[in-house]
């Protein structure tokens, strides 16, 4: 867990330096990146934030493409165990 806190402390302390053009002081704070050929979510939620801020709106919003989601364990079993049988309920997500 610390080593997550220190990625991230890492990662911010060099985003600020980026902001400020101090390029090669960012890039020594900067953690050593993970590579893979896909963008994780948050990948492409920071990278659609950089392109907003920059007035690149098309492009910020190409990062932020629904993408599908799972149910993650809400089930019939756990209104069940609230006291609420038979209820039945639907949910989703808008994407604007």
């Amino acid at each position: 867990m610390r080593s997550l806190i220190n990625k991230f402390q890492n990662t911010m302390i060099s985003a600020t330096f980026a902001e400020a053009g101090e390029w090669d002081t960012a890039k020594e704070m900067a953690p050593e990146p993970h590579m893979s050929r896909e963008p994780s979510w948050l990948n492409k939620v920071f990278m659609a934030i950089t392109f907003a801020e920059s007035g690149l709106r098309d492009e910020a919003l190409h990062f932020l493409e629904p993408v599908p989601t799972r149910n993650r364990g809400f089930n019939s079993a756990t209104l069940n165990d609230l006291g609420l049988k038979g209820i039945q309920l639907a949910y989703g997500t808008v994407s604007i």
